[in-house]
């Protein structure tokens, strides 16, 4: 079951397109995470989606109701979402946030289950500490204690690593992995820092310019990403004649020396014909395309 499907989904500020017939589609259970440069439409459909914005064409269903369905107003009750900012009270204690935050959404917790939401994101031994006094990453998981106080099974993320320390990065990861793990909540996440959501996303969109390029699993990414054995010799010419000799095609020759083989070879045996050929190597490792390198082929490819 997709959580998230899009159909066509089109915005336009000023008559200018920056959602661009989008399909998108996120299943359930799963962590999506959503790729794509500034201004790239991400927070757009973020805004779409939980009604802060509406379509100019298209239209998009959440638990497999329609938008246009006047059950979606039920439907987002399941879900939660922090898009641009996190809003809290600075002058208020986490607690005194949760409350109000509780006013607003017209529902009540006890002291106990408050107490359970900061132990969640690990935030319980702030006591009366003000909010204004936190850091960007207790701020963030504060803001995500919020977001789980309706029990959603659906959150979407808006760039949530943003200005994050390393540590910060790594306690809002496991967080993440956790809720969808352990509780099966769905996340859709949008995030510049991709090297950390290949620690946690099954999922992939890339967008750019308003227009979804790809969708693809995390093993589809795997198995796209290209693997080369990159050989720096003091002779390219004469390395790629053998290469060819070799019946190995497929590789690309830098101006630096560097050859990138990305045919699958006997390490041992190619170095031994190098070295055999008179060629001195002076370098040699293995790389894997990450999901920043596809994406940005992916960017490239579609200009």
């Amino acid at each position: 079951m997709y959580l998230i499907e899009t159909n066509n989904l089109t915005k336009k500020y000023s008559g200018r397109v920056v959602v661009d017939h989008v399909n998108m589609h996120i299943p359930e259970k799963t962590i999506y995470g959503f790729v794509g440069e500034n201004g790239s439409g991400k927070t757009t459909i973020m805004r779409l989606l939980t009604g802060l914005a509406e379509p100019n064409e298209g239209g998009y269903s959440l638990f497999g109701i329609s938008n246009k369905d006047h059950r979606i107003y039920q439907a987002r009750k399941d879900m939660s979402a922090i898009v641009e900012v996190t809003s809290l009270v600075p002058t208020m204690t986490a607690k005194e946030n949760m409350i109000y935050q509780e006013l607003y959404l017209g529902i009540k917790l006890s002291n106990e289950e408050r107490d359970a939401l900061l132990a969640k994101v690990h935030l319980e031994n702030v006591g009366n500490k003000k909010v204004k006094n936190f850091s960007l990453g207790m701020r963030q998981r504060l803001g995500i204690a919020l977001s789980l106080m309706n029990h959603p099974k659906l959150m979407l993320l808006d760039e949530p690593m943003n200005g994050l320390d390393p540590q910060g990065i790594a306690e809002l990861r496991d967080l993440l992995i956790e809720l969808n793990q352990n509780e099966g909540i769905t996340v859709l996440i949008s995030s510049h820092i991709l090297s950390e959501l290949e620690k946690i996303a099954s999922h992939y969109g890339f967008i750019s310019h308003g227009k979804i390029i790809e969708e693809l699993t995390v093993e589809e990414l795997q198995d796209k990403g290209r693997k080369s054995l990159n050989i720096t010799v003091d002779d390219v010419k004469k390395t790629e004649e053998l290469l060819k000799k070799n019946k190995i095609d497929d590789f690309k020759s830098s101006s630096n020396g560097e050859i990138k083989i990305y045919s699958e070879v006997d390490i041992g045996d190619i170095v031994s014909k190098i070295s055999k050929a008179g060629i001195r190597i002076s370098a040699i490792h293995s790389t894997e395309e990450t999901v920043e390198d596809y994406y940005l082929k992916l960017v490239k490819e579609a200009q």
